[in-house]
């Protein structure tokens, strides 16, 4: 990894206003569990619903979001060929090929990433699948019509908007999310929104995208 800041994620990789109202819920979904579920589980909502059960929230810094996209704009992005052609995208998985990275962003996740998750659903992260995806029009134009089969919800971060064109998220009977400000989540049950990205006309589109699976608890 050329950019050593990458492998040491601090409160910089996360944008300011969310870092301050994650502070805030964790105290109160601390004291929801140590209760046992007798204590009220109401927190402030860390993320604004766009669609009917689609989300978005600012995470990360700019900063972070023009880290990564240095670091990996230059590799080799290769499909998945554990996935159906139509679905396939030319991608990173960050666990094999940048696994500081991998790990540092595992930490987000559990102390940034999971409070925004619960404070919507009231579930905890507890598997984590990361991916860096490049849409453009010499490769993957857009995505196919898909359920994200190992994923309950799914995260999509953008990491260069404007500096492509087209782009952004269609959900079946729901509507599109145009791009997204980098940094900013695109927070959706990917397990049962059947989804798609839209076609980028021209440049590179990069985006990190977040496969969780949550605890099913008795």
């Amino acid at each position: 990894m050329k950019n050593l800041l990458l492998a040491h994620l601090g409160d910089w990789a996360v944008d300011k206003e969310t870092l301050s109202k994650v502070k805030k819920a964790i105290p109160r979904i601390k004291d929801f569990y140590a209760g046992k579920g007798v204590h009220d589980p109401q927190v402030e909502c860390l993320a604004k619903e766009v669609l009917k059960e689609v989300f978005t929230a600012p995470i990360f810094s700019d900063k972070f979001c023009n880290l990564v996209k240095d670091e990996i704009q230059n590799m080799n992005f290769v499909p998945n060929d554990d996935e159906d052609e139509l679905r396939q995208i030319p991608e990173i998985i960050l666990s094999e090929r940048l696994p500081e990275f991998y790990a540092s962003l595992e930490k987000v996740v559990k102390s940034v990433i999971n409070p925004i998750i619960w404070s919507i659903w009231q579930r905890t992260v507890e598997d984590i699948h990361v991916q860096v995806a490049n849409y453009n029009p010499k490769g993957k134009v857009k995505g196919a019509w898909h359920h994200d089969h190992s994923s309950d919800i799914t995260i999509v971060v953008p990491l260069n908007t404007g500096k492509y064109e087209g782009g952004g998220t269609e959900f079946y009977n729901r509507g599109s999310v145009p791009p997204l400000p980098n940094g900013h989540g695109l927070i959706f049950p990917g397990f049962t929104h059947l989804h798609r990205g839209l076609a980028v006309e021209s440049g590179d589109r990069y985006l990190m995208v977040f496969w969780l699976k949550v605890k099913h608890e008795e």
